[in-house]
């Protein structure tokens, strides 16, 4: 089960990380993560940027993202996803007129949205986005690059009524901030990935390089007059880039329509992932919007694009289990709008299944348009990449079962440090990263421990053993990262003490039991329950949560879960051929679901991979009355 209040931490972080110029997700992770919370009806995702207190200039008008359509890649070739979009128009057409309607299009820039906002025809300020409501101030950086005073006299034979502009109007310009992409490439590249990151930098640090803004290009999107859309003709020179926009009719070929900006983007000064279709402004007031995004308009995401190179090389990473993950190196190559040098390998049975070395051919796609993937081998190598035989970190041997390699030494420093980076993440500890626990591995098997020592010594002159300078900014940041920890769930503290393969999931039932109340156990791994449950580790985790209150941390003991909104399942078959590679991943998907056994008297639904399947479980299932489904009908 997803942890919501976890994912609401991670949505916002992501959001004020993005804001100042440091984004942690990709749009795939994000938009993922978004669509959990409004399920469960989140609170959080009204918020559409992130609250920071230097948002605090009122936009006239909400700024609201739009709604998304992500095409996909099948075996039968792309799924432009028809049908969703036809489902989308005519709802809008319903609330407009039964007859034809011509819609705009336009590509998506893959930028960032700034407000440029004039009282009358004067400027007065630009803004970021912000969450929606608010945003900051980057007036001063943009000034030099907009108009000052805005003309908005039409074209002449436009057949439009005049605007009669007054002082009193608040006219807003929506605008996209973007960089061309070869430039970008030239002097950015090796430090950002990808332009969208970059320009999400240059527009939210407070400190700003006027060269760096320069080079950005502003794109005019919408006008707004008094809160409502006006046509764009009225505003035709005050374009700050001129735009690619055509008209699509209601009965054109949707899919055609995508395909040609699929082919536009292949060579496209700024860097694009979709295409927007709205409504025209004149229809906009009565369509409205909702409380995420306008009703007017979509977008239809791209699907990442695809490139071929050769690897050149491998590189060797210790993970918080142990496991050594590759890191394939290969030819710098072009890939939806960035160079790319660099992808996961996945794990060594790949790497050795795959016969990958120097030589290799193969194909990439970003997920997301931003993390490079390798997606097939088309040439495996005629001398492959030998595995590792001795961790390089610890310098013990490494086995190998044919899929992971790993290294069981768990003094092993690179494993200690990661396994405690990533238990800081867990219980949202700010401004440490990964650098710094490598100075503590060799020291501290686990968080927990590290946790009390700081609390009890850390603000001593011990602290420099560990390469931190007694009194600095940097031993200030460290200790009060730790000294702010002020509540923990019972839960949290078992995975602070370092356990293997012991993540939330587990953790949570795990403590029920500890706090005497009722776990369940189903899908978790038995070994690893009865682990927990030696009278060595049961007294070990006790005594963490002992001394860490003593530490003056308030540790929340579990409570019973009230059964409302929740749906229990147990599941049958493979959910493969429905895009989930195990049942744990499908079910992750749903935050009110749990799975539980076919003789929980909780359980609503069997679900199967085959509706004419006659295992024992459809046969228990019919006779005890369960409904049955399939993976695609949940």
């Amino acid at each position: 089960m997803k942890n919501i209040q976890n994912l609401e931490i991670q949505y916002l972080k992501a959001k004020i990380a993005y804001y100042k110029g440091n984004p942690l997700l990709t749009d795939t992770e994000f938009d993922a993560i978004e669509k959990i919370l409004k399920e469960v009806n989140s609170k959080v995702v009204n918020q559409v940027g992130s609250k920071r207190k230097d948002f605090d200039f009122p936009h006239p008008t909400k700024m609201l993202s739009l709604a998304k359509i992500q095409t996909e890649d099948t075996k039968k070739g792309t799924n432009y996803m028809e049908e969703d979009f036809q489902k989308w128009y005519r709802k809008n057409t319903l609330k407009t007129i039964t007859g034809g309607v011509s819609l705009m299009v336009s590509p998506k820039f893959d930028g960032n949205a700034i407000n440029i906002i004039y009282q009358g025809t004067k400027l007065v300020n630009i803004l970021t986005r912000g969450d929606g409501l608010t945003g900051k101030d980057v007036t001063e950086r943009f000034r030099p690059h907009v108009s000052k005073e805005l003309s908005t006299t039409p074209p002449m034979n436009n057949n439009l009524p005049d605007l009669n502009i007054t002082e009193n109007d608040v006219i807003e310009i929506r605008a996209e901030v973007v960089i061309d992409v070869k430039l970008f490439n030239k002097k950015y590249g090796r430090e950002f990935a990808n332009p969208r990151n970059y320009v999400a930098g240059v527009i939210g640090k407070d400190d700003y390089d006027e060269v760096k803004v320069s080079e950005l290009t502003i794109i005019s999107l919408h006008f707004l007059v008094n809160s409502k859309h006006v046509n764009q003709i009225y505003f035709s020179r005050n374009l700050f880039c001129a735009k690619d926009q055509n008209t699509l009719l209601f009965n054109e070929n949707y899919i055609d329509v995508i395909k040609s900006y699929e082919k536009l983007r292949e060579n496209y000064k700024y860097q694009l992932d979709g295409v927007v279709i709205s409504f025209p402004e004149s229809l906009r007031e009565i369509l409205g919007e909702n409380e995420h995004d306008p009703e007017w308009a979509i977008a239809i995401k791209f699907v990442p694009e695809e490139a071929i190179t050769e690897v050149i090389g491998i590189e060797w990473g210790v993970g918080k289990t142990g496991e050594l993950t590759p890191v394939i190196l290969f030819k710098p190559v072009q890939l939806a709008g960035t160079t790319v040098k660099r992808a996961s390998g996945y794990n060594a049975g790949y790497v050795n299944n795959h016969k990958i070395g120097n030589g290799t051919l193969l194909s990439l796609h970003k997920a997301g348009d931003i993390i490079p993937e390798i997606q097939k081998i088309i040439i495996k190598s005629k001398s492959q990449f030998p595995l590792p035989t001795i961790c390089h970190s610890c310098e013990k041997k490494l086995t190998f079962d044919g899929i992971h390699l790993m290294c069981n030494n768990n003094f092993c420093p690179e494993k200690i440090a990661k396994k405690l980076a990533s238990a800081a993440n867990s219980i949202n500890i700010q401004r440490v990263g990964l650098k710094t626990f490598e100075k503590f591995a060799h020291y501290f098997p686990n968080l927990y421990e590290l946790i009390l020592w700081v609390r009890k010594k850390g603000s001593s002159h011990q602290i420099e053993c560990y390469g931190f300078k007694y009194k600095s900014r940097s031993h200030e940041i460290f200790v009060d990262a730790f000294k702010n920890i002020k509540t923990l769930t019972y839960a949290q503290v078992i995975v602070l003490c370092g356990y293997d393969n012991v993540g939330r999931k587990l953790s949570t039932q795990i403590a029920k039991e500890f706090c005497g109340l009722t776990p369940n156990y189903v899908g978790l791994e038995r070994a690893l329950i009865l682990k927990l449950k030696e009278p060595l580790n049961k007294g070990y985790i006790k005594k963490a949560i002992i001394s860490l209150e003593l530490s003056g941390i308030i540790i929340e003991k579990p409570k019973e879960e009230v059964m409302k909104n929740k749906i229990y399942i147990c599941m049958t078959g493979s959910p493969k051929e429905f895009g989930y590679k195990t049942k744990t991943e499908f079910i992750a998907n749903f935050p009110n679901v749990e799975e539980v056994s076919l003789t929980d008297p909780n359980c609503n639904f069997l679900i199967t991979d085959d509706l004419n399947s006659s295992t024992s479980k459809m046969k228990k299932a019919l006779k005890k009355g369960i409904e049955i489904k399939t993976y695609g009908e949940l």
